[in-house]
């Protein structure tokens, strides 16, 4: 099992994350992108997945894959050759899905660990650009305590309040800052009224952190998560379908044995009311077994 948040763990925060970006702009990150459309879902095969998995990817408004990475490490080749791997992979998820993706652009979010770092790897046959968004420049102090008295003061979050909570335990420079920095705001989030918006920030803080964050506090934190009731709702919705799926395919089971006691029956002669009112088929659908009867 790689490390990070598991792929049977991520169902309710990928259900509550596809929520949250959709129609959203990234402009609060300084990103000039077109809004997002959807979240891709980030399951590679699993032979890949142990050495490969990007933080986010998007498909925004005009088809652009936009792929999000978060950084707090500097190795350029190895950086840049991962980015293209994504790239590659993900092109090819949406091509089964029947998309054509117009462009590609990578955001890399660094960590407040990097102040400064490449923007353009150029190999020759090979040239990537990346947008960068540096959060050593964000106001750390600033953004929680904004958001504190909002919350304090019961007033309702907006979009870009929700965005800037889920990266805000990145501005730290170290990983004991980062880790405290994740579990205040993990405490403020818990005091957001409205439920939904609730998840969507706790959810965006464990997928931002999910390399840097302590895994015994991930999992109680995602414990906590499964119990939410709005968390609990996205669970019934998936059991739900499944048992809808189950019930679909026992009544066309069902419903092909009954044709086939129907066909014996009229094989032997016997009329089609009594046959009707044996296997409880239409009348239409006891025609249909009498043509195949015939043949």
């Amino acid at each position: 099992m790689p490390q990070g948040i598991a792929y049977n763990n991520k169902d309710i925060l990928m259900k509550a994350l596809s929520q949250l970006y959709q129609n959203k702009s990234l402009s609060v990150y300084g990103l000039n992108i077109p809004r997002i459309k959807r979240m891709i879902s980030t399951s590679y095969p699993a032979v890949i997945a142990n050495e490969l998995r990007d933080d986010n990817a998007f498909l925004l408004e005009d088809n652009t894959l936009y792929i999000q990475e978060y950084e707090s490490t500097i190795d350029n080749d190895e950086c840049f050759i991962k980015y293209m791997q994504y790239a590659y992979l993900l092109l090819k998820q949406l091509k089964v899905e029947g998309i054509a993706v117009k462009k590609i652009v990578i955001g890399v979010i660094y960590t407040g660990d990097i102040l400064e770092a490449p923007k353009i790897w150029d190999t020759g046959a090979i040239s990537v650009q990346i947008h960068q968004v540096f959060l050593s420049n964000f106001d750390t102090h600033g953004i929680y305590s904004d958001i504190k008295k909002k919350i304090d003061a019961s007033e309702n979050l907006s979009d870009e309040d929700i965005l800037r909570l889920v990266v805000l335990p990145l501005t730290q420079p170290k990983k004991a800052s980062k880790q405290k920095l994740i579990e205040d705001t993990v405490v403020l989030a818990k005091q957001i009224k409205d439920e939904k918006q609730q998840l969507f920030a706790i959810a965006g803080i464990l997928t931002a952190t999910d390399k840097f964050i302590n895994r015994k506090y991930s999992d109680q934190i995602k414990e906590w998560i499964r119990m939410t009731k709005v968390a609990r709702l996205f669970e019934e919705e998936k059991i739900e379908a499944v048992n809808k799926a189950r019930r679909e395919t026992r009544r066309e089971v069902q419903n092909e044995t009954q044709k086939q006691i129907a066909q014996k029956m009229l094989l032997k002669g016997m009329d089609y009311l009594n046959v009707m009112e044996y296997t409880g088929l239409t009348r239409d659908e006891i025609e249909q077994v009498r043509g195949l009867a015939r043949v």
